[in-house]
């Protein structure tokens, strides 16, 4: 019993006794087991005082026995999951609702309870949706069903759960296919130049900062005059602003001009919102009809916005910048995201052949100097 710390988490552990009402707390007795309860934590501290709450509610019979709380329904545990403030944050959340209501509620059921539905029933589901859509849209809808259950389970990262609905997750065993969709799309810079002929004013800007700068779609347009520091020369993002919850530095010095466009913008800024780009007079929530209608004048095809940000650390690789460097200016995390973003041409490998050569030449160059100036002395001597 006490405090027991795994890889994932801490874990609290009493013995109590199920009376089909509630749990009560015992040391010994006929019918006692041993509960656990998930902190989702690996913090001491904060195990302990999960611990003082649990047995506080054990010996005031407030905690309720499982077979007291009821079925958990599919319809329940769905939407427990998406009033979840960390779920309603995430950049997919309409397109979950919109999952949830049209395609997992009418196959599961809504009524039915989340025990009941198999790894059967979810692979029949995916092998289904494998026919009717992309590839893409087909794993992005099982990893819905994968998170859900994750955390009807107490296993899903960043999620508490204070009691799993679950043992098992069901969906668990079900794979999803491998996808071949690394794009290597970027733009060149007179490709950009055209682009820029071709937008609207409001979008412009945008592009420019995508194009320097590699932030994703929702940081450029979701920027407030409080992050930028003209003064010090940065873009100061804090974690609640990034995809990875971590803060970072971006240099307005990136690309020619771009301090210059802040702080014309800043000139002209509205009073009635903090949003640094806007269409008129308001944010900014879409803008993808315009940026494709953009790329057609301009002669550009298969370019979306988010290939701005294989662009910018391509031309950042180019520059001479080390990948570190650049992982914290675009805020990759790993270097095998981050070598997804980073797209080679044969001029680059051309470049890379010509300073080897440079390289190589100049040092033969210096030992055959070497050698021949030994050979020099050795004469001179003898």
């Amino acid at each position: 019993m006490g405090l027991t710390k795994r890889n994932d988490s801490y874990y609290v552990e009493f013995r109590v006794i199920d009376d089909g009402t509630t749990l009560s707390l015992t040391r010994t007795g006929l019918g006692a087991k041993l509960k656990r309860w998930k902190v989702n934590s690996l913090s001491k501290t904060v195990a302990k005082q999960h611990e003082a709450l649990i047995k506080t509610d054990l010996m005031k019979g407030l905690v309720k026995s499982n077979q007291a709380q009821g079925v958990m329904t599919f319809k329940g545990l769905t939407e427990a999951y998406l009033a979840l403030p960390r779920v309603k944050e995430q950049a997919n959340y309409k397109r979950k609702q919109a999952w949830v209501e049209k395609r997992f509620l009418p196959t599961f059921g809504a009524s039915k309870s989340i025990s009941a539905i198999t790894p059967e029933s979810i692979e029949s589901y995916y092998q289904s949706r494998r026919k009717e859509v992309s590839l893409a849209t087909a794993n992005r809808e099982l990893a819905a069903i994968k998170h859900i259950f994750s955390w009807a389970c107490g296993t899903a990262r960043k999620l508490p759960l204070a009691r799993p609905y679950l043992d098992k997750n069901p969906a668990r065993s079900v794979w999803k296919e491998a996808e071949d969709n690394v794009r290597d799309e970027i733009l060149e810079p007179g490709q950009f130049e055209a682009l820029q002929a071709n937008s609207a004013d409001y979008l412009r800007p945008i592009n420019l900062v995508a194009y320097a700068t590699g932030m994703r779609w929702g940081e450029i347009v979701n920027l407030t005059w409080d992050r930028v520091d003209m003064k010090g020369g940065f873009i100061r993002l804090k974690g609640e602003d990034t995809k990875t919850r971590k803060g970072r530095l971006i240099p307005l010095d990136l690309f020619p001009g771009l301090p210059e466009m802040f702080k014309e913008l800043y000139k002209v800024r509205a009073l009635h919102t903090s949003h640094v780009f806007l269409n008129g007079d308001r944010p900014i929530h879409s803008m993808k009809g315009a940026f494709q209608a953009a790329c057609r004048r301009a002669g550009i095809t298969n370019f979306r916005f988010h290939d701005f940000r294989h662009t910018a650390i391509t031309n950042m690789r180019r520059s001479g910048i080390d990948a570190l460097t650049i992982m914290q200016i675009s805020g990759h995390k790993t270097m095998v995201c981050f070598t997804r973003y980073n797209s080679f041409r044969e001029a680059d490998l051309r470049a890379a052949a010509e300073k080897s050569n440079t390289y190589l030449t100049l040092a033969h160059s210096q030992v055959a100097r070497q050698v021949s100036e030994g050979g020099r002395k050795k004469t001179a001597s003898a």
